[in-house]
């Protein structure tokens, strides 16, 4: 039976919003000079009769979401594009009230059959992926999140205690997670601040010497210039896989700029992302890269916090 604190979709609309890149960004061996938003709008009413508007976006990003050797930027773009359509009448015809887990946990399943469905009208080379489907569907998520905390007057993070979110993870999982509930996971205040990570591109120029032409637009072109210009203390490295030795020497030139470019008090607060996209051949090309990385630069080694995507 409904709580009074479910909600109901009564609306959902998108829209899309595009930009192209102030330079071309490479990551997992791709190169991308644009993106394409998609924006989602929502209103829901909980079953006690309150009412709110959500908003929610995300990136298509097609070409990590949905890449292929065959179909180009556009086709790709173009499925993603015909989903996103699809998902929105699936949503706007669901009537159950529940908590936005529950909506999502219903309608998944719709959503991939969505997707085969689309695959085979479009004639695609290749169906669209699984996790091309949750790209897609995740900005109408995050704008029916965003409804159900303003609708309770909380953060979206803090609606996922017990009074709101009544059974645990097993329901949505499987039942290895009986017993436990979601908030033992998150934190119950959320903290003054976090670290914020500067993407580095498989393709960026580190130094002077890398730089082909100049943007000359005021803003900092090269490693060195952007830690200066924010302080930058965290470094997500993009990383292309495939040629471990390219991989090593980007890890180990962008270490020793950082040690060149910080103080040595700034160097103690420096944390590297690895992020690979899935494009180590294997679980050993990865031990190898940090193998090599450790015994050329342990101080680096000991900055990396994190490893995105490897495989």
């Amino acid at each position: 039976m409904p709580r009074a604190t479910d909600i109901r979709i009564e609306e959902i609309s998108f829209a899309y919003e595009d930009h192209l890149y102030r330079t071309p960004y490479m990551f997992g061996g791709r190169s991308v000079d644009r993106v394409t938003l998609l924006n989602v709008n929502c209103t829901v009413r909980t079953v006690d009769g309150r009412t709110a508007r959500g908003f929610g976006s995300m990136t298509m990003g097609n070409q990590w979401a949905f890449p292929s050797s065959v179909m180009d930027y556009d086709t790709t773009l173009g499925a993603m594009k015909a989903l996103a359509k699809r998902i929105n009448k699936i949503i706007n015809g669901y009537k159950e009230a529940g908590h936005p887990l529950d909506h999502f946990t219903a309608l998944e399943p719709e959503f991939l059959k969505a997707a085969a469905e689309v695959s085979r009208e479009l004639k695609l080379a290749a169906p669209i992926p699984k996790l091309c489907v949750l790209v897609t569907a995740s900005a109408f998520d995050a704008a029916i999140h965003d409804a159900f905390g303003k609708v309770h007057r909380r953060s979206s993070w803090q609606t996922y205690s017990r009074d709101l979110l009544p059974r645990d993870l097993s329901y949505y999982l499987n039942a290895e997670f009986k017993g436990l509930y979601l908030d033992r996971f998150l934190l119950k205040r959320p903290v003054a601040s976090i670290p914020l990570f500067h993407s580095v591109g498989a393709s960026d120029p580190l130094l002077e010497s890398d730089l082909k032409k100049r943007i000359g637009d005021g803003l900092p072109e090269t490693l060195p210039d952007w830690i200066r210009f924010n302080g930058l203390t965290h470094f997500k490295i993009k990383l292309n896989g495939g040629d471990r030795a390219a991989d090593i020497a980007r890890i180990l030139n962008i270490d020793r700029i950082v040690d060149e470019n910080l103080s040595a008090a700034k160097q103690k607060q420096c944390k590297y992302l690895l992020d690979f996209n899935e494009r180590c051949d294997n679980v050993a090309y990865l031990l190898e890269v940090l193998r090599r990385v450790k015994e050329a630069a342990p101080q680096g080694f000991a900055r990396i916090q994190y490893i995105e995507q490897p495989t």
